[in-house]
């Protein structure tokens, strides 16, 4: 059986930017639930729990999201290792992001 490498290299590279993304986003939604109850109290009332649609929430935005790249040309266009330092890069940024919000919150 035929392995098509460059097809690897799209969905990797696409999953990994649909990471990033959903990384940062789930920071910003993480501090905005926290800042604005509103916000908080009707992803509550998704699930049992703010956090559990979060995540849930978070889990279909990097599938969609990964499947919408993997199709366009973005995924062809960077290649891995920029891929990569983004995904670091968003992890280092998600990191920093929340850890500052719950000291200062």
């Amino acid at each position: 059986m035929e392995v098509d490498v460059s097809r690897f290299g799209r969905a990797r590279t696409a999953f990994a930017l649909s990471a990033a993304i959903t990384i940062v986003l789930n920071t910003v939604v993480a501090c905005t639930k926290d800042a604005y109850h509103p916000l908080q109290m009707f992803m509550a009332s998704l699930s049992d729990n703010d956090w559990t649609t979060q995540g849930v929430a978070d889990v279909i935005l990097f599938v969609v999201l990964g499947l919408i790249l993997l199709k366009t040309s973005l995924s062809e266009k960077i290649d891995p290792p920029r891929a990569i330092s983004l995904l670091v890069g968003a992890v280092i940024l998600g990191g920093v992001g929340l850890l500052s919000w719950y000291a200062l919150y």
